[in-house]
């Protein structure tokens, strides 16, 4: 189950990573945000994998997708 969520998710941040980077983003901004990504799918990974209640979860998952949201939205109105 972690495997077929990670595969549900990740695809999305690398599409719209990849769209964003080529809009010449503030480099630190870019930095965070990657990073920030990272961690949260890190911390997800380990919630689900020591059975963390889904609140835990889910709280993490938010963050990652709204730092692909931000990104989507940056890249659209770039």
């Amino acid at each position: 189950r972690i495997q077929l969520n990670d595969l549900e998710n990740i695809p999305f941040f690398l599409a719209a990573g990849l769209l964003y980077v080529t809009t010449q983003p503030d480099l630190i901004v870019a930095q965070w945000l990657f990073y920030g990504y990272v961690v949260s799918r890190l911390l997800h990974f380990l919630a689900y994998l020591t059975a963390q209640l889904h609140d835990v979860r889910a709280t993490f998952w938010t963050i990652g997708s709204v730092i692909i949201i931000y990104m989507a939205v940056a890249t659209l109105t770039k």
